[in-house]
């Protein structure tokens, strides 16, 4: 009978440590949706970003006819880059 203890208490420990892993398992889901959110934070401000830095550099130098803002036109394209990025690494499926 001794042995049959020794086996249940072995039992009831690697559960012990099955449901924790599990619970830590259940957590990471969550960081990996937040690293997701933030990922997309990036592919959305930096393309946007690079572009009101060109286009302020381009309205600068006085870059073609005075009507166009250099800056909001290279703004807009920032953000059709971002959109088509996050569209090619998260939806897209080959």
């Amino acid at each position: 009978m001794d042995n049959n203890g020794e086996k249940r208490r072995f039992e009831e420990e690697i559960g012990d440590e099955a449901s924790w892993l599990q619970k830590w398992r259940k957590k990471g889901i969550f960081w990996e949706k937040v690293l997701t959110v933030g990922a997309i934070g990036w592919m959305v401000v930096l393309p946007m970003v690079i572009g009101g830095y060109v286009g302020r550099y381009l309205d600068r130098l006085g870059a073609g006819p005075q009507s166009v803002s250099w800056t909001m036109t290279c703004i807009l394209i920032g953000l059709f880059v971002a959109g088509y990025s996050v569209w090619k690494v998260f939806f897209y499926k080959p």
